[in-house]
């Protein structure tokens, strides 16, 4: 005869175990990319809001966040679309090719907690549905805008024959200006200006300390034009499959940092702004206009890939 107590050692273990593998079950695991490491200023709020999600979602969900040295940060939004990554915090406007008009974030005028009530969110989630296999949860750096950095004065907002680094969004807008926009990678931007190879470059109000550019930066033409805007996405798939409870967490968490956000804002920019300034950066105001300009190039150029849907968030985005 079997003897009765370890069969009822096994009946408890057994149920123990069926247990911690419900309680495991229900929190699902999510493996983010992120376009920058986490030592960049611009990377450490989605790093501080996946604290907050890690916290606040505890039992429903889990993410881990790998950089550039996992998945190249171009590479990113793809490796989001097939599924090889769970989540990205990227620029829409490096999957351009994929959803032309995407980036039209990157001009909004209005907070991220409005867009999300006045039916610019949900427009644009729909976009990314349809052509980028994304639920989109939210961006992060709204009002954080790019500015013109040179290393010699500009004459009166006029920059005939500079050499600028720039990016896509904002080329049209400094051959406006007469400048000549040069490509080249972050890490190589400080080598350019100790050679005098460049005369300036585009860069947000944040972050130029990270790559030591302040010390040959004289001049920081006010104001700020386009947002440097980077989206929170999870792949649609993987969304659909999350549990109603698992989604909601996380919309709560997008719709919490939204309203948080511009707390962070302000409280960054006066750090930027004080380090610029102990740098011996001079700010010279060109005025309104200089910020319309280029947020003007980048609508029509955002309108020709795609001008329904520009025509229909345009209005919910500006002022």
């Amino acid at each position: 005869m079997i003897p009765r107590a370890p069969l009822a050692l096994g009946a408890a273990g057994l149920a123990l175990a069926t247990m911690a593998m419900a309680a495991t079950a229900a929190e699902v695991k999510l493996k983010a990319a992120a376009f920058l490491p986490a030592r960049a200023i611009i990377a450490q709020p989605f790093h501080r809001w996946i604290d907050e999600v890690n916290k606040q979602c505890a039992g429903k969900v889990n993410v881990t966040v790998v950089g550039p040295e996992a998945v190249p940060s171009l590479e990113q939004w793809n490796a989001l679309k097939n599924g090889v990554v769970d989540m990205h915090y990227g620029p829409a406007n490096y999957f351009r090719g994929a959803v032309p008009a995407g980036d039209v974030l990157s001009v909004a005028r209005v907070e991220t907690a409005e867009q999300r009530t006045n039916g610019a969110w949900a427009a644009i989630n729909e976009e990314y549905n349809r052509k980028l296999n994304a639920q989109y949860m939210t961006y992060l750096l709204q009002g954080v805008r790019f500015h013109l950095y040179t290393t010699k004065p500009g004459a009166d907002g006029k920059f005939e024959g500079f050499r600028l680094r720039s990016v896509p969004i904002y080329d049209a807008f400094f051959k406006s200006l007469g400048a000549n926009p040069v490509r080249m990678a972050p890490p190589a931007v400080y080598t350019a200006l100790e050679r005098g190879a460049v005369d300036g470059y585009g860069w947000p109000l944040w972050g130029i300390q990270d790559f030591g550019w302040h010390k040959y930066t004289k001049v920081r033409h006010d104001p700020g034009f386009i947002n440097a805007a980077v989206v929170i996405l999870v792949n649609l798939d993987k969304w659909k499959g999350l549990t109603g409870e698992q989604r909601q967490c996380l919309t709560d968490m997008a719709v919490w940092v939204e309203n948080e956000w511009p707390k962070w804002r302000a409280g960054e920019d006066a750090k930027q702004q004080a380090a610029q300034k102990e740098a011996g950066i001079e700010v010279v105001d060109l005025g309104a206009d200089f910020a319309r300009r280029a947020e003007d190039a980048y609508w029509a150029d955002l309108e020709k890939g795609d001008p329904e849907f520009v025509r229909k968030v345009r209005p919910l985005l500006t002022r």
